[in-house]
This record gives C-alpha cells, structure tokens and sequence, in this order.
C-alpha cells in the first residue's frame, strides 16, 4: 500500500463507489415470488404438525358424526350395553320413557345390529337398531332430549314361481321343495294352504307335484325374504288342486278355488304338521304292546316329542285328563255332530282346559309318549254322532263360497295370476324376471 500514491487509492475507492450505485438503479431482470407462511405458534388445520393434539372443536364434531356399530350376543340387553361402554344409565332410562316405538328395545335379539354415537365428552347422542334388514329404529338426542323414529326401507317385490315332483329321493312335501330352492316358510304357507283337504302326512305319493307363484322382497336390490304365496296348485294322487289368494274390498285375505270356494273348512286333515303316520284307522290291529287284535279307532301320527297338536277345528274343551290307557288327552266337542280327541300328549297348552273355547289351529298340548305308547306320538280319534270314524275318509263339511256381490272383483283380480300357475305347471327353469315381464306387459 506504501507503493501506491495515496492519490492513486482515493480514486480507486471513488470509482468503486459510483459503479456500485449505478448497478443498483438498473432494472432486475428475474422476479422472486414469495410464499406466505402463517407464523401462529399453533399448528393449522392446513398444515398438522407431527404428534400435534388436534383441534378440541373439531374432535367433537368428528365424534359426533361417527357411529360405534356392535353384534347383540346371547344374553344381552341394553342395561349391560350401556354398563360395558360406561354410558349414563339416565340416558337410557330417557329413552325407554319415549314409550311407543322404543318398546322393541326392552327385547333386543340376539344377532341384531345395534349403532351408538357417542360424542367427546363421553355422552350418547344417538342409537339405531336394526330390527330387521327393512326396519331400524333410530333415536337421536336435540335439544337435550331423545326423540325416536322408525325408518321403513323401500321393499321391491318380485313374482317368483317354482315347481316340484315328489319321488324317491324326495318322499315329502318339505324334502321335494327345499331340493327345488324353496326356503323353510314358503313350504309351510304350501302346506298351510291344503292342509283342508290334502293330508301331507297319509295322502303323499310318489309322482305328485306342485307349482306355486311366490313374492321375493327385495331391498336395494338384495333379496331379504320370502313374501306370500299368490297361486299354487298342488296333483295329488292324480287329483289337482288350486288355490289362488284373495283380498276382498275390505281388505281381508284369504285362499280360494279358482271357482270362489273357499279353500277353509271345518276340519284339518292332519292336527301335526310335517308327521308321519305311524299306525292307521283298523278295527283289526295287533296292539303293539298287548300282543292280541284291538281295535284302533284312529290314526297314530309319529313326530318329535313337544311337536304342537292343534285342534282340527273351532269348538269348546270337554275333557282335559290323564289315565293310564290314553296318557295325557284332550276331547273336543266341535257343534252337535262332531267330536276329537287328542292322547298321549306329553302336557297340556296353555289355557286348555275343560269349559274352554278354543279354534282351529290351536294348540292344545304338545306330541308325547304318556300312557300305553311304545314311543313319542299322537293318537287322533274323529267321531261322528259318537261314532268313531277314519279321520282320512270322513266326509267334511264343505266350505263356504266367497259373497255373490264379490264374485266380479274376484275374477278380475285373480284372472291373471290363474293363467301365469297353468302357464307353468309341469315346467321347470322359467326365471322369476320372466314372470315381471309379463306384469308389465299386463
């Protein structure tokens, strides 16, 4: 620095100093965008911040729209639910005083579903109970009260039609329509429908078949159940039989031939459903456990024991009594002319006793081996006059037609279902779309 001429720096600085502000005048070619960042010291909703505790607000409202879904087990009630999730018992005390409609969920069932809202503070704010896949009820707390509302779903219903054949692998009405897809109660409408003049327990032979028209309900497109029965015909022994069902104006319903008569009668064929006939009507049987020739004057229908017996007919309760011979039986006096006992029953129905009217298909006691019974059974008596007659061939009373003033509107309202039943009896493999195809074309 000594070798310089201290002039010779002070112009070097000048110079230095006068190109430094001419740069910083000129224009910049390049601009930098800037990104605004929020400098609050608590984490936004935008940006979390790792292991950052959320928002008590929006907790609560998360909670609130969230639904705790459980399976109802064996044994369960809604006291033990609430106990088990630490809920208020004075909330479902609430609840069940709504009355009405919650009055189901005092009887909760088992495989249920039942939904609970809870909110952050621990305290219910709503319930949904399935009571079936159609039905939920819900009860929803506002304004610090609970209110309850039952939510029917849409059901679409679907003819469906079926059609099956007794023979050897499939020897009864129950075996021949589960092989045909039928579920458990479609059989036992079908059986219920003929049960006044088909015995389903003597009458069956090999070669008889059936044809029915049956409603599918469906609930978003998935079936739920099985509905009604609307046609069926049933061949037995060569004779066939119709019934095709029939709401009147008033809007009762009921089954009939396709000529009006009502298909009810004064008696049941069999009073024990899906039996099998153990010993027949025979004046000239070996007793199987006294080894000589006495008379049977009725017909022994084998079945599990505590099956139901019903009364074959309406009529009032004469005898309710045991003895050794004839076990635990029940008499009943069906009008002047008819009467039928029922033996060996292993105990009484409830509210069955002597003085006590009673109807067709009521129970009056339950399938037994009391008495002289080798095995659990029903012996059947049907007497006419006091006379004892066979309860297979006994000519009943005949049933009565629908009113003349309806016969119009029966006609009309059962015309097509009668032809689609004839359309498929004897056929197999038509789809249930079919039959809505034809709906529409109606």
């Amino acid at each position: 620095m000594n070798r310089y001429p201290r002039a010779h720096v002070k112009t070097a600085l000048l110079l230095a100093t006068v190109l430094a502000v001419v740069i910083s005048t000129l224009p910049a070619r390049e601009t930098s965008k800037t990104l605004r960042v929020p400098i609050s010291l608590a984490p936004s909703a935008s940006y979390p911040a790792t292991n950052a505790e959320p928002d008590a607000d929006l907790a609560s409202e998360s909670a609130n729209e969230a639904w705790t879904r459980l399976t109802i087990k064996s044994g369960d009630n809604l006291s033990r639910i609430f106990k088990r999730r630490g809920l208020r018992a004075a909330d479902l005390q609430a609840i069940v005083d709504i009355g009405g409609e919650v009055s189901v969920l005092k009887r909760i069932l088992p495989g249920r579903t039942l939904e609970l809202r809870v909110n952050a503070n621990g305290e219910l704010t709503g319930l949904r109970y399935a009571r079936s896949r159609m039905e939920t009820l819900t009860v929803l707390k506002q304004g610090g009260e609970f209110t309850a509302e039952r939510i029917q779903l849409d059901a679409e219903r679907i003819t469906a039609f079926q059609t099956a054949r007794i023979d050897a692998e499939t020897p009864s009405l129950y075996h021949a329509g589960k092989k045909a897809g039928l579920s458990d109660k479609v059989v036992m409408q079908l059986s219920y429908i003929f049960q006044w003049d088909i015995s389903f327990a003597l009458d069956i032979r090999q070669g008889d078949s059936f044809a029915l028209l049956y409603e599918e309900i469906y609930v978003d497109g998935e079936k739920v159940k099985d509905g009604k029965i609307l046609a069926a015909a049933f061949v037995n022994m060569g004779e066939t039989h119709v019934a095709v069902r029939y709401q009147d104006k008033d809007g009762r319903e009921d089954y009939y031939a396709p000529d009006g008569m009502s298909l009810r009668k004064a008696f049941l064929r069999d009073p024990v459903h899906f039996s099998h006939v153990s010993s027949r009507f025979n004046l000239r049987r070996l007793h199987p456990i006294h080894k000589r020739v006495m008379p049977h004057r009725g017909i022994d229908y084998a079945a599990n024991r505590g099956t139901p017996v019903v009364s074959s007919g309406d009529g009032k309760v004469t005898i309710v009594r045991q003895n050794s011979a004839s076990g635990k039986y029940v008499v009943v006096q069906h009008g002047e002319q008819y009467t039928t006992k029922y033996l060996h029953l292993s105990r009484f129905a409830k509210g069955i006793r002597a003085g006590a009217t009673i109807t067709q298909g009521q129970t009056v006691g339950y399938v037994g081996a009391t008495g002289w019974a080798t095995a659990p059974h029903l012996h059947y008596e049907f007497l006419v006059h006091g006379i004892h007659r066979n309860p297979r061939t006994v000519r009943l009373p005949k049933a009565d037609p629908i009113p003349a003033s309806d016969t119009d509107h029966f006609k009309r309202t059962t015309a097509r279902l009668l032809v689609q039943l004839a359309a498929i009896q004897g056929k197999t493999g038509f789809a249930s779309l079919e039959a809505e195809d034809a709906d529409a074309a109606d």
